[in-house]
């Protein structure tokens, strides 16, 4: 039930990224402080998110599918005036992706608790009968 829970908020806040970065006014959603630091902080959110869901996947692979997906909204957003593409975005999300892998990288090596909680129930039983 853990892993169903990590991996469906992880999609969710995906769909909620989505949603923000491709609808025409999404200040009338959420209220707007720095653009850049928002991004910031939402991609590393996204990057703790991703670590829960996709445990297993090495860091170049979650660096990899957020930087992607990352790069795609900003595409879309071309299409979808009054939005634009904008490179500083991109490396404001790429900031965020590797400053909240760094944070769970940390804590994976000085807190065994979170070691604990990011890999329950992902490992196979060892203790079959």
């Amino acid at each position: 039930m853990w892993r169903l829970l990590c991996v469906s908020q992880f999609y969710a806040l995906l769909f909620v990224y989505t949603y923000l970065g491709l609808t025409p006014h999404p200040e009338q959603s959420v209220p707007v402080f720095n653009d850049l630091l928002m991004h910031f902080a939402g991609y590393s959110v996204a990057a703790v998110s991703i670590s829960f869901a996709r445990p297993y996947w090495p860091i170049w692979q979650r660096i990899l599918f957020l930087l992607v997906y990352s790069i795609a909204i900003e595409i879309a957003q071309h299409f979808h005036p009054p939005r634009t593409f904008s490179l500083m975005d991109i490396l404001a999300n790429a900031g965020g992706i590797l400053l909240g892998l760094a944070l769970v990288i940390l804590l994976q090596i000085t807190c065994k608790p979170f070691n604990r909680l990011l890999y329950w129930q992902t490992r196979p039983n060892t203790h079959a009968s």
